[in-house]
């Protein structure tokens, strides 16, 4: 037990002495302690870092950024654009901008803030199952699922109200009101001026309805099986799977045998397409457009500024988009390679961007403007998608090497930060966690061993010798 204590003494000791003689010159300040503590600071740009056990903790202060995570549970980023913050990762998130603010922790928790004046009393919450809210007018609202509740400027009504929710639930419309009874079993729909004929209806599901909305009927009889619909622009009708048609203003559909086969004609734009049988042959014909697929061999689709293509489905696919608009250019190519592996290229009025995954191998991201170069690249890449948040809290484990260049500003990284590389210009330091330093510009060449235990060099024009910690200069 004393060799223990004396132990942590000693390792404290150090860390202090250690801390109080970090290498510093007008440049920078830094200290190493990987894996246990990395500090670092650039007195020209007033940049701060600090990780504390490799990726576990890291935080950041930029002049136009600051960043805190302590993964894999949360992270945050806060810019001149708002914040944001992800917790337990996909199912947390706070947005914060000019505009609004955004709490969520799905499936039991959203709130909502307003900012602008017009909408600054809006207000909503939910912790599953309580709710409550504010609305513009300040009309309060809430309730308890699903035994009572009341919304107000939801899902298109006015106000919705619920009792032991799906026996009973009522919704208020501007025209109408509907009821609905075990939901979605039995459903009435009433106008709010008694004497209108232009909203009604009833439904009991899936035996039969019919209802009546302004110049819109809908029909059914043992849906799926019989449907019906109507409106001034346009008429369905629907024998499920046998027959399914749709005429509207734009266009015209027939299918047979629903999914198999199907054709679809375009009144004003002389487009036909016909699948037969879906989804294994399918061509298109049109004004601007043409397309073949069979599948999964081979599928294409022109258009006038873009086409979309593939072989050997899901092997690869090709896709490109040019449009030319006044001042405005922009054009994207994008291959993808078994789904997870693509290579995109974007350029949009000379500002160009690249970026690759060789899934699970390698990331890769350039961006090329007239005053930013940016270039970003790790290994491996295992994640075979982008989500944010999950970026933030959990790609940093799955890195082991890292490399990040911006003008004349580059920092790379293996094994969490074991051993990094950082340049400025012509200044380059290199780090092997605490047990080496190398440092070089246009007047420092400085080598220190276990973070000052013993250093020899110059730095910024004047000889130093450190030993135990302790600077002996010219």
């Amino acid at each position: 037990m004393q060799n223990l204590l004396f132990i942590i003494f000693i390792v404290l000791f150090l860390f202090k002495v250690s801390f109080c003689s970090a290498y510093e010159d007008s440049f920078e300040k830094s200290l190493n302690l990987w894996p246990f503590l990395v500090f670092y600071k650039n007195k020209k740009t007033n940049i701060k870092k600090i990780e504390i056990l490799g990726p576990f903790f890291y935080k950041y202060k930029f002049p136009e950024e600051n960043g805190l995570f302590i993964r894999p549970f949360y992270s945050s980023v806060s810019n001149s654009q708002g914040r944001k913050a992800y917790f337990l990762s996909p199912l947390g998130v706070y947005k914060s901008d000019n505009e609004t603010s955004t709490l969520k922790l799905f499936p039991i928790l959203k709130k909502n803030w307003h900012k602008a004046k017009e909408e600054k009393n809006v207000k909503n919450w939910e912790f599953f199952p309580i709710f409550a809210g504010v609305t513009s007018d300040n009309q309060t609202y809430g309730g308890f699922f699903p035994f009572y509740g009341k919304l107000k400027n939801r899902l298109g009504a006015k106000e919705i109200t619920f009792f032991l929710w799906p026996v009973y639930s009522k919704a208020q419309y501007k025209k109408y009101t509907s009821e609905n009874f075990f939901w979605p079993f039995i459903r009435i729909i009433k106008p709010n001026e008694p004497k209108s004929k232009k909203y009604n209806g009833f439904k009991i599901w899936p035996i039969y309805e019919h209802f009546k909305e302004r110049l819109m009927e809908r029909t059914f009889i043992l849906w799926p099986f019989y449907i019906k619909e109507k409106d001034p622009f346009s008429q369905k009708l629907i024998i499920f799977p046998l027959y399914i048609r749709e005429n509207t203003d734009a266009y015209n559909k027939w299918i047979v045998l629903w999914p198999f086969f199907q054709k679809i004609y375009a009144k004003n734009s002389c487009y036909k397409q016909i699948d037969a049988p879906w989804p294994f042959y399918r061509k298109i014909e049109g004004k601007n457009i043409n397309g073949i697929r069979i599948w999964p061999f081979y599928g294409c689709v022109k258009r006038k500024n873009s086409s979309d293509s593939f072989i050997l489905w899901p092997l690869y696919f090709y896709k490109t988009d040019n449009i030319y608009k006044g001042n405005l250019y922009y054009k994207k190519v994008e291959h993808r390679f078994l789904l997870f592996s693509k290579s995109t290229y974007i350029n949009k009025n000379n500002t160009t961007k690249k970026e690759t995954r060789l899934w699970p191998f390698v990331y890769d991201y350039q961006l090329d403007s007239n005053s930013i170069h940016l270039k970003y690249w790790y290994f491996p890449a295992i994640l075979p998608f982008y989500d944010e948040g999950i970026e933030r809290n959990y790609s940093a484990f799955l890195k082991l090497m890292e490399y990040y260049k911006k003008n004349k500003y580059s920092f790379f990284k293996l094994l969490w930060g074991l051993y990094r590389c950082e340049k400025f210009g012509n200044r380059e330091t290199q780090e092997l966690a605490f047990f080496l330093r190398v440092i070089k510009d246009k007047n420092t060449n400085y080598v220190e061993f276990l973070e000052g235990l013993l250093g020899i060099g110059k730095i910024e024009g004047k000889s130093i010798l450190k030993i135990l910690y302790i600077n002996f200069r010219d």
